[in-house]
């Protein structure tokens, strides 16, 4: 293998999307563990002021308290009800995120509350611990 084949063009999105990459932004590394546990603290918390556990909206309006959505990803190709539906999108995917690291537990359809998942990350160490 020659020099010149190692030379590849970095990774690219197929489609240049306002939701997909405040998606990214928020799930990719280093930030993604440390927005994991704090979902996971702020549930654990919520269960001890409130003897059970957060909705989905909660959790997400304490994790993103102050922010404004329509305001904070700028898409003008989309209606305003289509802007909606990415942010619930994004905000569905970021729940299912969130329970695959184990951080939360929740299953749509199932659920009506979130509740904290079995793995503890500590954004000060890089190792995953369960409890």
């Amino acid at each position: 293998m020659g020099a010149d084949e190692l030379d590849q063009e970095p990774f690219v999105l197929a489609a240049d999307d306002p939701y997909l990459s405040a998606l990214i932004g928020t799930i990719e590394e280093p930030a993604g563990s440390t927005n994991a546990a704090q979902a996971r603290r702020l549930t654990i918390a919520w269960w001890e002021r409130h003897g059970t556990g957060p909705s989905c909206t909660q959790l997400l309006q304490a994790m993103f308290a102050g922010i404004v959505w329509d305001e904070a990803i700028e898409d003008p190709g989309r209606t305003l009800p289509e802007r909606h539906e990415q942010v619930e999108l994004l905000q569905r995917w970021l729940i299912s995120y969130w329970t695959r690291l184990g951080a939360i537990a929740f299953t749509p359809g199932r659920d009506d509350i979130v509740r904290p998942g079995n793995l503890h990350l500590d954004s000060t160490d890089d190792r995953t611990k369960t409890t």
